[in-house]
């Protein structure tokens, strides 16, 4: 009774965070040559008032697999809303970040800058059990038949235990329309847990019907390991 209460619960959780899924993710990718001193400054910066003030939920990753993409580091943005998109975006004006950058100038190189709309959003967003995230991103022929039959595999997934930590399905808003127009992630509470994961994805049976269901092209599989978070929204 206790596993069919809990499966329930999960699955309830699922819909009810996908129905509310609102709001944008940023991402930006960083080449970094001085791992110690830029995460020092990007540090002093989101403990400062700044970060204090700042209307999203901030990650510092590095990716531990990211293809031919010469980024090392990312930081990630989650937003609520759109006002609060804008009013982050705009703090990147400001004096106070301004200084940041000259700070690191020398240091870091800009990558990659992203704007992604949140889709779907569910699974478990404690801390520790999304220490590693898988990313994959794609491109879609047919975005709401996507959704659909990603949504029914993610059920599957979490029906049979597979997905620790949270999970989320992304459209590409903004920045390089020719690369990828979704992205899909899930969490992990370290490596060895998200490739296990990953393996038991692609060996399900629920994965193999997904597959023959969908138009996609699979551009790269990302591994970000989180260095640090700031604004973080334990559930």
């Amino acid at each position: 009774m206790k596993n069919i209460f809990l499966t329930f619960l999960a699955f309830f959780t699922m819909s009810f965070q996908a129905i509310l899924a609102d709001g944008y993710i940023a991402s930006y990718s960083i080449k970094v040559s001085d791992v110690q001193t830029f995460a020092k400054a990007f540090d002093d910066l989101m403990t400062s008032n700044f970060g204090n003030e700042f209307p999203g939920a901030v990650s510092l990753g590095h990716y531990a697999f990211n293809g031919y993409d010469d980024a090392t580091h990312g930081v990630v943005i989650s937003y609520d809303s759109e006002a609060d998109m804008a009013k982050g975006t705009q703090m990147f004006y400001t004096p106070t970040f301004g200084e940041f950058l000259a700070e690191v100038q020398s240091i870091s190189e800009p990558v990659e800058q992203s704007l992604n709309r949140k889709l779907i959003s569910g699974g478990n967003n404690n801390e520790s059990d999304n220490s590693v995230y898988t990313i994959y991103y794609m491109s879609v022929d047919n975005p709401k038949k996507y959704a659909a039959a990603w949504s029914k595999l993610v059920e599957a997934q979490v029906e049979d235990g597979n997905i620790s930590g949270s999970f989320g399905l992304r459209a590409h808003t903004h920045g390089n329309n020719n690369y990828y127009s979704h992205y899909a992630y899930t969490g992990s509470s370290n490596i060895e847990l998200a490739v296990e994961e990953q393996r038991n994805l692609m060996n399900s049976e629920s994965f193999a019907k997904f597959s023959k269901n969908v138009d996609r092209v699979v551009k790269k599989t990302v591994m970000m390991v989180v260095m640090a978070r700031y604004n973080y929204p334990n559930s």
